[in-house]
């Protein structure tokens, strides 16, 4: 393990620490407000529970006479496809059609379809046929959710016999989209849907109920739409789900939550939860008293906190972000800082046996700050992120790449099965290879055409030295010899 690693695991420990002191406060602070608060407000608490109760109970059918609008209107705007000419009688599946005549009906539809899906934020707004040809609206989302078997699910939707449509969501696990499928005949289903994210519209919760978490849950009670973030798609929470289960209508109050449940034309559930703390924050006068002595406990527990945790974190914060930057990939993905290269290749070398052979090969790129001063420091940067794919792309996984100056990179690889001649070869194809792949020519509009070029030195450990140290010279020698012979090639020593 490296000094700098050593190091930067002292310090998360330390980091650690202070986190801990953070949880101990906290609990002291939760003990006391708890404790005073069980003691005096008891008697209060059921009232409370059974305001904040009808309340959201209300809102709760609210919300759930909202969605059913909702869809409703959805369902309705979905019907003016239906005056579209031609929507009726056409049938793509049909071998016999006429490929003009085809041609001509379907842009026909597509632009009237497209026309009317104008009116609402519909990511879907078109017509599905038995061979899976679409017109009008179908997403690429859409189409490659579903593939080959696209209108065999959108029939699958339409659940309702009695109307020859259905609602879904959830469609292979994807609960971004809802869709709404109605059959137009038998070759064919029109096809709308929007992004769930669209029912924030529907459930906005009012200022005073801010706490309360809305879900639109499925029969299996996934989550389809929630005003918390990063849920949809997730299984309802067991604390939640657990007292409503199996319940289309119900108001429950337990320890934890206050939940309402009541479930949808759509056969959907919406279920609305807010914490049982939350409704005790509304409190009468004499909760005024307990918040004062809570807020007194709270204030001492917090300040003897912020004060031994500032005294550690200011030092410990500076150290450890000094550490990071030296210690962190330097600009580019899996290329290490010189400091950090430079140890973690000494320690391979250090704590391998005297036999394994290895090679650090050393990059620059020629003529780097002409580059720069010619055609700007953008493209310079964009030629040394060019150095680091070709890297990549030449040595595959090596032991460990790292950034020694501005313009110059180290590869170290290792040799897999001793064969010195063998694993000699392959340090001078690569090189060879990155002074060949990297070599180009750019075109200025002064000064003519710019040859953009690498040369490489490399040295193999323990031939040209038993040290890290002693390779890197060597290496960096080489790399010398390569510049001074004329550039873009490869020397090793």
């Amino acid at each position: 393990m490296t000094r700098d690693q050593i190091q930067a695991q002292s310090l998360d420990k330390i980091k650690r620490m202070s986190v801990w002191m953070i949880i101990g406060y906290a609990i002291i602070v939760i003990a006391a407000v708890l404790g005073i608060t069980v003691f005096a407000v008891h008697k209060y608490d059921n009232v409370m529970k059974d305001k904040v109760s009808s309340l959201t109970s209300s809102l709760n059918v609210q919300m759930k006479l909202n969605l059913d609008s909702y869809l409703s209107r959805m369902e309705t705007v979905g019907t003016l496809a239906f005056s579209v000419d031609n929507a009726y009688t056409y049938d793509a599946s049909d071998a016999s059609n006429d490929e003009y005549e085809a041609l001509n009906i379907e842009k026909q539809i597509s632009d009237d379809l497209k026309s009317l899906c104008l009116m609402e934020n519909f990511v879907d707004y078109g017509i599905v046929y038995r061979n899976n040809h679409t017109v009008g609206k179908i997403s690429n989302g859409t189409t490659q959710l579903f593939g080959n078997s696209l209108f065999e699910e959108m029939e699958a939707i339409m659940t309702r016999d009695r109307t020859h449509d259905g609602w879904k969501t959830g469609c292979r696990g994807d609960y971004e989209r809802v869709y709404y499928v109605k059959r137009i005949h038998d070759n064919a289903v029109f096809v709308i849907s929007f992004y769930t994210a669209e029912l924030s519209k529907v459930f906005e919760n009012p200022e005073t109920l801010s706490d309360m978490t809305v879900r639109l849950t499925d029969t299996s009670y996934n989550i389809i739409y929630s005003s918390a973030k990063d849920e949809p798609g997730s299984m309802m929470p067991s604390d939640i789900l657990k007292p409503i289960q199996g319940k289309d209508t119900a108001t429950i109050t337990d320890d934890d939550n206050m939940t309402t449940v009541n479930i949808s034309n759509g056969d959907w559930y919406v279920i609305c939860s807010i914490p049982t703390k939350v409704i005790l924050k509304e409190a009468d006068d004499i909760r005024k008293i307990i918040y004062v002595m809570a807020v007194l406990a709270a204030l001492i527990a917090v300040a003897a906190g912020a004060f031994f945790v500032r005294r550690m974190a200011d030092p410990v914060g500076a150290v450890t972000g000094s550490l990071s930057d030296e210690i962190s990939e330097d600009g580019f993905n899996n290329v290490l800082g010189s400091r950090f290269f430079r140890d973690k290749a000494d320690n391979l070398i250090s704590k391998s046996s005297d036999k394994q052979l290895f090679a650090l090969t050393v990059i620059d790129v020629d003529n780097f700050m002409e580059i720069v001063n010619t055609f700007g420091r953008d493209f310079a940067d964009a030629q040394l992120t060019r150095m680091t794919m070709l890297i990549h792309e030449v040595y595959g996984e090596p032991e460990c790449i790292g950034r020694l100056a501005e313009d110059t990179f180290a590869v170290l690889t290792k040799s897999s099965d001793g064969d010195a001649e063998k694993f000699k070869g392959e340090v001078v194809q690569n090189g060879v290879d990155i002074c060949d792949k990297y070599s180009t020519t750019e075109h200025t509009p002064t000064m003519g055409n710019f040859k953009l070029s690498a040369s490489v030195g490399a040295s193999i450990c323990p031939l040209s030295g038993k040290t890290y140290q002693e390779i890197c010279d060597s290496a960096n020698n080489a790399l010398r010899a390569s510049k001074n012979e004329g550039k873009s090639r490869f020397t090793l020593r």
